[in-house]
């Protein structure tokens, strides 16, 4: 073979080496909550899409595995899976995973019925009222210090329609939650429901690769600079905005 040739055929396996490492598949678990994560969405849900989209632009081809939240983190924390997607951070998950830049955030805080005159500058001002609540989710440690007077039930769909009927006062949700049920299976009740601010608390949401993925820190951090690129041109903002976070 002439020395030209060899050289082509060298330079043509190093372009082809360098693609399929930058291509290879990462599987990430997700879990069902909607707008953010959920397999009957057509994306995904915002938070996949968000993270398939800059892995994509980094040449990551993503599979996303959908499980209950408590398996996807420990099967993303033992390094089964490459990492999750939509992890608050604990000091407990910042010893087990890397954690991106932050891609949105969660507002947890009241929805009311409109036209109530409920305003609040601490949480303190809420006593005389009743708080839906949903039965198994952890809250902050700042309304679980609060002290308020709370109902229990079995979702946010329920504790939405509960508000509209006047068996509560409020129902402490996550605000993206909400806009999606009411543009959706609760939409009677939009015109009836409205949010109120500030919110509780704010999570940003981040995703998370495994410590004991080896690649983990150069996947981190070609994904932060793909995101970074979603943030200058405008596709992140836009995405969120369709999603109404």
């Amino acid at each position: 073979m002439p020395l030209w040739q060899q050289a082509c055929t060298l330079v043509l396996s190093a372009f082809l080496c360098a693609a399929a490492c930058a291509g290879e598949a990462l599987t990430l678990a997700a879990s069902e909550y909607p707008p953010y994560m959920s397999p009957r969405m057509d994306n995904g849900g915002v938070a996949v899409a968000i993270v398939r989209e800059a892995f994509r632009r980094a040449g990551y081809p993503v599979r996303t595995v959908y499980l209950p939240w408590a398996r996807a983190v420990i099967e993303a924390h033992d390094g089964r899976l490459d990492g999750i997607v939509g992890l608050w951070t604990t000091p407990e998950r910042q010893r087990a995973f890397l954690f991106s830049q932050p891609f949105l955030d969660n507002h947890i805080g009241f929805f009311k019925r409109g036209g109530e005159a409920i305003r609040y500058r601490t949480l303190a001002d809420l006593k005389p009222y009743t708080v839906g609540t949903v039965r198994g989710y952890a809250n902050s440690e700042a309304f679980e210090r609060a002290g308020l007077k709370t109902d229990e039930t079995l979702s946010d769909a329920s504790n939405l329609a509960k508000l509209a009927a006047h068996h509560i006062d409020l129902a402490l949700i996550d605000r993206g939650v909400a806009n999606y049920l009411l543009n959706g299976s609760q939409a009677a009740l939009a015109s009836k429901l409205e949010w109120l601010p500030p919110a509780v608390v704010v999570y940003p949401m981040h995703l998370g690769i495994s410590k004991r993925q080896p690649l983990a820190e150069k996947r981190i951090a070609d994904f932060n600079r793909a995101l970074e690129t979603m943030r200058q041109d405008g596709t992140l903002g836009e995405m969120l905005k369709q999603a109404r976070i």
